[in-house]
């Protein structure tokens, strides 16, 4: 049996803060409701109704008064208003990361489906803090990593696909093999790595899990077949495995040594893999060394060539194969007048 566990105290008042402004501005408005006319106007039940008067009489200081000729509320202050919400400077920041953020992606779907959700909270800012936000946006910026656009209806329809366990139907066109298909998967997780977005799931097709950039799929379209995730389906098991979203074939572990030099940086990072053990040696170098599936040695090797000069793979002998042949081939190329 799933247990419930009741939302933070912050959670339940943070919704109920669009319910009090619409109570306020009726009450304000001379309209006089009552808990039957609120409920019915906020689509709410009489006792949500009556708690949230309550709320505004008893922490906010509202002074209710029933009129009972008129059958519903009034202040008995002329003019009062609800306080101002107090924002800390941490929420004051996350507020303004978000807005730019939104800013910075434009029209990314990550951008229109937040949109309207930062609108209600930009609602309740009081006018100062916009100017504030203003002027810190002339010492923070954001720059996004190039990325694959997504439609924000391909998003929604994934998310209701994992959320429901209804499998989806799609085009897809593969970039490996450079041809369309048309597809049927369970979506079990939706993965943004770098910018992108994945949607991981259970392919009919091939029978085995893969994962499907979104920004390849389209018209994604619900149909009327639910689904079980496989049995022992683990997101974070699975998503260990692989290594920059490359993933498959039996484990096998990398062990990769980066000079004194490059290493400087590199122990500033946090983990480049869920799993990875760092060794530091004597020398000032760094060992980093994880387990991955053999499919996903191609994206280690791109790994370790980014950092060509200052990198060393060690093992297995296959991921050394592989940087081998990619710096050979680019040694011609560029030997080539």
């Amino acid at each position: 049996m799933s247990s419930y566990a009741a939302p933070a105290p912050e959670r339940v008042h943070a919704r109920a803060l669009s319910r009090l402004k619409q109570i306020h501005e009726e009450i304000s408005a001379a309209r006089y409701p009552n808990a039957r006319t609120l409920a019915a106007l906020l689509e709410r039940n009489e006792r949500t109704i009556k708690r949230d008067l309550s709320f505004m009489r008893d922490q906010l200081g509202a002074p209710l008064v029933y009129d009972h000729a008129r059958r519903g509320w009034r202040y008995g202050e002329p003019g009062w208003a609800l306080p101002p919400l107090k924002f800390d400077e941490g929420e004051l920041l996350a507020f303004f990361t978000a807005a730019e953020v939104l800013r910075a992606t434009g029209h990314a779907p990550e951008a229109v489906l937040l949109r309207a959700a930062l609108a209600k909270l930009a609602a309740f800012l009081p006018a100062e803090v916009s100017v504030n936000l203003a002027t810190l946006g002339e010492a923070l910026t954001f720059q996004p990593l190039p990325h694959v656009a997504v439609e924000p209806e391909t998003l929604q329809t994934l998310a209701r696909a994992a959320s429901m366990r209804r499998t989806v139907s799609f085009d897809y066109h593969s970039q490996h093999r450079n041809q369309p298909t048309h597809r049927e998967a369970d979506v079990l997780l939706l993965h943004n790595f770098a910018g992108d977005w994945y949607a991981i799931a259970f392919d009919h097709l091939r029978g085995e899990v893969r994962d499907f950039h979104a920004g390849r799929i389209k018209r994604p379209t619900l149909t009327a077949n639910y689904f079980d995730p496989p049995a022992h389906w683990s997101a974070g098991e699975y998503l260990r495995r692989g290594f920059y979203m490359m993933r498959g074939g039996r484990a096998t572990t990398v062990e990769i040594v980066f000079d004194p030099y490059q290493a400087r940086w590199m122990k500033e990072r946090i983990a480049f893999h869920p799993d990875e053990r760092r060794e530091e040696l004597p020398d000032g170098g760094l060992r980093l060394s994880f387990r991955v599936g053999r499919n996903g040695l191609d994206a280690v090797a791109r790994f370790c060539l980014a950092y060509a000069g200052h990198c060393r793979a060690e093992r297995p002998a296959a991921l050394r194969r592989i940087i081998r042949e990619r710096l050979t081939r680019a040694l011609a190329d560029h030997q080539k007048d």
